[in-house]
Parts: C-alpha cells; sequence; structure tokens
C-alpha cells in the first residue's frame, strides 16, 4: 500500500510494478499495470491531492467510480485478465467502503497530511515484527 502510493505520487512506473508484485499480481503485462495503474489512482487520489477536500466528488460519486470501473474493464478484456490477490481485493473492498461512509459524513479533510502522517514512521520490518509478536499472542504462531 505504502510502496504504491509512493510510485503513484512520484510517477514511477518500475516503483508501481514492484508494489503490485509485492501484492502478490504475477507476470503483468504493461497493459495490464496502466489498467491497474488507472483503478489505483482513482483510490489513491484522495491521498496524492495536498489540499482540504471530501474524500471523493460529493455529488456524483457512483458515477466517477463507474466510469473507472468500466474503463479498467475495458482495457483488461483487451490486455488479458488479472487475478488480484486476497489482499488486494480486501483493501480496494475497505477502501470503497471507507470511502462511502466519509462521503456519507460530508467528511472534509486533507487526506494527503494524514496519510503522510500516518506513513512518516512506516516500516515494513518493524511491522513484521509486530504481526509475529501478535501471532504468539494469539497462539497461532510458536515463539521463535
Amino acid at each position: 500500500v505504502v510502496e504504491l502510493y509512493h510510485a503513484l505520487r512520484e510517477d514511477d512506473h518500475d516503483r508501481a510494478v514492484a508494489a503490485y508484485e509485492a501484492w502478490g499480481f504475477h507476470a503483468l503485462s504493461r497493459a495490464q499495470i496502466a489498467a491497474l495503474d488507472l483503478w489505483a489512482r482513482f483510490l489513491y487520489e484522495p491521498l496524492l491531492d495536498d489540499r482540504r477536500r471530501p474524500i471523493g466528488d460529493p455529488e456524483t460519486p457512483m458515477e466517477r467510480g463507474a466510469a473507472v470501473v468500466t474503463e479498467v474493464r475495458r482495457r483488461l478484456r483487451a490486455a488479458g485478465p488479472v487475478t488480484p490477490p486476497r489482499e488486494f481485493v480486501l483493501l480496494d473492498r475497505s477502501a470503497l467502503g471507507l470511502g462511502g461512509v466519509f462521503l456519507r459524513l460530508r467528511a472534509e479533510v486533507n487526506w494527503h497530511r494524514l496519510f503522510e502522517e500516518l506513513i512518516a514512521d512506516f516500516s515494513p520490518d518493524a511491522l513484521a515484527a509486530r504481526q509475529a509478536e501478535a501471532l504468539v499472542a494469539a497462539g497461532l504462531s510458536a515463539p521463535d
């Protein structure tokens, strides 16, 4: 999630490809990546826009989302299917669900700055250590 955000923010194609691969996408063509980028830019748009704003277009959120989905599907039909990893599907559904809640609440904040604050000290290694500790504490993994 964080790597794809950085890739989109910096318009770094290679970094985006690496982020998709780390997420579990495999053997993507350039056309498939372009379609995924279109969807990712739609989802990440509020995080990339450094200003106070609603999470999406409060007047036509469904129409804009439907237009993006239609275009992504069209491109993927032409480029070949993509099997999204389960984690991606979970995040996608969560983002859309939370976005709907924020739209309904008419929340307006600087989503970019909030996200930047959240990821400022992000470390994959620290996350992995916390996850390992949580699994041990829940009895789902043996301690090292």
